[in-house]
C-alpha cells in the first residue's frame, strides 16, 4: 500500500469559449422585448404617481368633508 502524499487532481477544463458563451447570454432577450419592458416599467411608475396623488386628494377630501359636517 502506497502511503505517499495525496495526488492533486487538476481540473483541465477548456475555457477558450467561455467569453463567447457569456456574450451569447447577453442577447437571450430580444432588444424589442427589452424596449417594451422599459416602456411598461416607465408607464407603471407614472401610474403609481397618479394613484399616490389620488390617494392624497381623497384623504384631503375626506378631511374637508369632516370639517364641513
Amino acid at each position: 500500500r502506497d502511503e505517499g502524499p495525496p495526488r492533486e487532481i487538476q481540473d483541465v477544463r477548456d475555457n477558450s469559449k467561455d467569453g463567447e458563451y457569456w456574450e451569447a447570454l447577453t442577447h437571450i432577450i430580444p432588444q424589442q422585448k427589452l424596449k417594451l419592458w422599459d416602456a411598461l416599467g416607465a408607464a407603471l411608475l407614472e401610474y403609481h404617481k397618479v394613484l399616490t396623488r389620488r390617494s392624497e386628494l381623497f384623504s384631503e377630501a375626506t378631511a374637508l368633508q369632516r370639517q364641513n359636517s
